[in-house]
């Protein structure tokens, strides 16, 4: 089975806080893979030794790609993930895929 890679592109990213004792943060992101057939689509979050100093925290856009016969065309998907704690100093999140990221703001 394929790894999972960075999908092709990110067009979207959307935030929300969730009213949870505490706050957790919704993510969720559209883009677009090069073909069709991707699976598994996640946003992975980068850790750091320390808290990035702009406040904003970075996530990749992955999916597991085809690993037979395809349509070649640029293929919506998305993908979702819950933060369970919001650190003081995260401003927004920076989505990464292949050929480029979008930013959230909080």
């Amino acid at each position: 089975m394929p790894e999972s890679q960075l999908i092709y592109s990110v067009n979207d990213v959307e935030l929300a806080i969730l009213k949870s004792d505490p706050p957790q943060l919704s993510i969720s992101a559209k883009g677009e893979t090069r073909t069709g057939g991707w699976t598994n689509p996640e946003l992975v979050e980068i850790i750091y030794v320390t808290p990035p100093a702009d406040g904003i925290y970075e996530y990749e856009f992955v999916a597991t790609p085809p690993d037979g016969p395809s349509t070649t065309a640029l293929t919506p998907i998305e993908a979702e993930t819950v933060r369970h704690s919001i650190p003081k100093e995260l401003k927004g999140v920076r989505v990464k895929a292949e050929t480029n990221s979008k930013e959230a703001l909080l």
